[in-house]
């Protein structure tokens, strides 16, 4: 199946930020969970695939509305070579939460929402 929706991105800029340290460690990370929201928007066929980015001043929320991951996943989702994607290598999630974790000593959160995953970003002050 061609999916041949454009994926609508709101950003929602609740307080600005500034980060000093790891800036392209933190694109890295940022760049990975749009990936993962846009390819599962795309896998399951959304009809209006949308992406909300949420930025505050301790924390950043990237979240999609693709129904979200089921509950026997969920805790896995940040295992090193765990992936439900055929020829991924499954460890995008996890080189993000390390990077968040062990070098910028925030802390990387997956759940689901309402419509979708949400993937935040607690920096911790």
């Amino acid at each position: 199946m061609i999916w041949e929706s454009e994926v609508h991105i709101e950003l929602i800029i609740k307080e600005d930020t500034t980060l000093f340290n790891y800036k392209n460690e933190y694109k890295q990370v940022l760049l990975n969970l749009l990936s993962n929201a846009k390819d599962i928007l795309k896998e399951r066929s959304i009809i209006n695939p949308k992406i909300t980015i949420t930025l505050e001043q301790e924390s950043i929320k990237v979240e999609d509305n693709a129904g979200g991951i089921p509950k026997e996943i969920l805790k896995r989702v940040c295992e090193p070579y765990f992936t439900t994607k055929e020829g991924n290598s499954g460890i995008g999630l996890y080189m993000s939460k390390t990077i968040i974790e062990r070098n910028m000593s925030a802390e990387l959160q997956i759940t689901n929402g309402v419509n979708g995953a949400t993937c935040q970003i607690i920096f911790n002050s």
